[in-house]
């Protein structure tokens, strides 16, 4: 699993770092970019990366090991890798625009370049215009690709277009087909949404709800059964949309309607609506059978998504609901002491990702909310600023990260299972997950919400025991986390002793 969502900052090259190679994400051990071979490998490269959605990423200096191979220096123009340069040179051998953003970045003593290549937006893909060829030892031309070829990548390698790629390659526009066939329609719909909320209507006059509804007229639809007080058809729409849930055809429309009920249902400070979405997200989550890794790390994904608005809504006691929920719920064998835990080890067993790199679905959970709106009510566009970096106040990515925290240490304290909880926090850099910490130290409500069963003893010793896995998984990503935030650590040592 690589989550292609455009950032080229080092917390997203420390993320792609712990990954193999696969269909969306290429290692290069070096690029010579004054070379003509190597030139025209890249440029099919890159072309073929941009033909499969939804694009993926190229690091230069990296082996095929995943080890790094460059060491800082080894570079010695780096205005060659400049994306608009990129894009230019890809330029003259396509009929087509391709858009290309990189950036170069230290680690470890060494340099790695991180280009990513979106897919293109009308979603077909882009033909070479031109042959690419190049004088081989004995001087003979060595063809890498013709006028007219189409390639796209498929696993670690770059294979001509067949019939098998097309169902792939179309999905994207075949789903933006769908939505601007109903645009019209569902902007009626919210504006009748909206008008029948302004002049008091209620009961009879609610709009329908459907999962195929546009986010937009779907909020207006919502908004207008919270504001009625109708949470009967509220329940009544979220049974339905749950049993969806287990055809891989309706799932990800039918997660996205239930989790973006609950995200209103939270900014309007509904709890029981809120706590309805939720718990059927989690019986979809149990309904899943053995086998369908995926389905529940797109349920995970989307319980991060609501984590991080408790979090950025101060809504502690649906934290606590989040994180301490058992799976299975009535097993007698092995049950975790929270369904995250699961499905992150469920994810790791399937291949999905890595053992210990479960701070992939951090980064998703973002790009599931940077793209719908409807999932982050209290963050407007304005404020996530540029797409391919992350900026160290970024509101979504900072909530997520700190409501990763407070999963484990609830899980910690308060588990009566098995399985604590994986920080996988601890790929990024400290600081976006120190609140966390810090309001658990020093807002006693806070405490009460989330930990109503520990004493403050049991908490601290539950910080102490969190903290010290994540420094130490940390040390995995660049080693980004040192010691206690100072309220943390003051509130640890007066339960646990100053040596704690």
């Amino acid at each position: 699993m690589i989550v292609v969502d455009g950032r080229t900052d080092r917390e997203k090259l420390v993320e792609l770092l712990q990954l193999p190679e696969q269909t969306h994400l290429e290692f290069k051990a070096e690029l010579d970019l004054t070379s003509k071979q190597d030139e025209l490998n890249f440029v099919k490269d890159a072309v073929s990366m941009a033909n499969r959605p939804p694009g993926g990423y190229i690091l230069i200096g990296v082996n095929d090991d995943g080890t790094l191979a460059l060491t800082t220096g080894t570079i010695a123009n780096r205005s060659l890798f400049d994306g608009a340069r990129l894009g230019d040179l890809i330029r003259k051998y396509i009929e087509g625009e391709v858009h290309v953003v990189s950036q170069i970045h230290e680690i470890d003593g060494h340099e790695v370049v991180l280009i990513h290549f979106p897919d293109h937006r009308d979603g077909l893909p882009v033909p070479m215009s031109k042959l690419g060829q190049f004088a081989g030892q004995n001087g003979k031309p060595v063809l890498v690709f013709r006028e007219g070829d189409v390639l796209v990548r498929e696993g670690a390698k770059n294979t001509p277009l067949r019939h098998a790629h097309w169902n792939d390659l179309l999905s994207r526009r075949d789903q933006r087909l769908r939505e601007e066939t109903r645009a019209q329609v569902d902007s009626l719909i919210a504006d009748l949404a909206a008008a029948l909320r302004a002049g008091g209507s209620a009961g009879p006059a609610l709009v329908p709800l459907t999962v195929e509804m546009a986010d937009e007229a779907f909020v207006e639809g919502v908004t207008s059964y919270l504001e009625a007080d109708s949470d009967i058809r509220l329940r009544q729409f979220l049974g339905q949309t749950a049993a969806l849930v287990s055809n891989p055809k309706e799932r990800s429309s039918a997660l996205d309607k239930i989790t973006i009920l609950a995200v209103q249902a939270m900014y309007f400070e509904r709890d029981a609506a809120a706590q309805a979405a939720i718990g059927r997200l989690f019986d979809s989550y149990v309904k899943l059978g053995q086998g369908d890794a995926v389905a529940r790390l797109d349920v995970i994904t989307r319980v991060y998504v609501l984590g991080s608005l408790a979090v950025r809504l101060r809504q502690w006691g649906l934290v606590r609901d989040l994180a301490l929920r058992p799976y299975p719920p009535n097993g007698d064998g092995y049950v975790y002491s929270s369904w995250i835990r699961h499905g992150q080890v469920d994810a790791s067993r399937a291949g999905l990702f890595p053992q210990g790199t479960g701070g992939l679905m951090i980064s998703a959970a973002r790009d599931l909310m940077r793209d719908r709106r409807a999932m982050r009510s209290d963050v407007p566009d304005s404020a996530l600023l540029d797409r391919s970096d992350l900026a160290h106040d970024d509101a979504l990515f900072n909530s997520l990260c700190q409501f990763d925290i407070l999963y484990c240490l609830i899980v910690a304290a308060e588990g009566q299972h098995h399985g604590g909880g994986y920080p996988a926090a601890s790929a990024m850099n400290q600081d976006r997950a120190d609140p966390a910490f810090e309001v658990v130290a020093g807002d006693a409500a806070a405490r009460r919400a989330m930990f109503p069963a520990s004493s403050e003893r049991g908490i601290a010793e539950a910080m102490a025991q969190v903290f010290a896995s994540a420094e130490g998984e940390s040390l995995g990503f660049g080693g980004h986390w040192w010691s206690l935030p100072p309220g943390a650590h003051r509130f640890v040592s007066k339960h646990l002793g100053e040596s704690a």
